[in-house]
């Protein structure tokens, strides 16, 4: 009779272990999948920032061009530079590099 008893009462507490096991690796498991995600953020959120300091810069810099585009002196320097417009009676001499 005790037998029976001790082999229902260790069957109860396999089963009892195996659930608690399985739960702990479940928890586990759970853990390192967002330990992976957290990790896959930060590394998107870093890039973000870099593509937003780039984007920042190429502002500034439009931003510059839009305030010298408004100077007449830096579009007439452009035009005669760039693009050898002269004005009346001037002669343009163009030297290779």
């Amino acid at each position: 009779m005790k037998t029976k008893k001790k082999k229902k009462l260790t069957l109860k507490m396999l089963l009892v272990y195996t659930i608690l096991l399985s739960g702990a690796g479940y928890m586990l498991y759970s853990s390192f999948k967002e330990l992976e995600t957290t990790a896959e953020i930060r590394l998107s959120m870093e890039e973000n920032e870099k593509e937003s300091q780039a984007l920042d810069a190429r502002k500034a810099e439009l931003e510059q061009t839009k305030e010298n585009l408004e100077n007449p002196d830096y579009i007439e320097y452009l035009a005669r530079g760039k693009y050898l417009v002269t004005k009346d009676g001037e002669q343009v001499f163009k030297f290779s590099d």
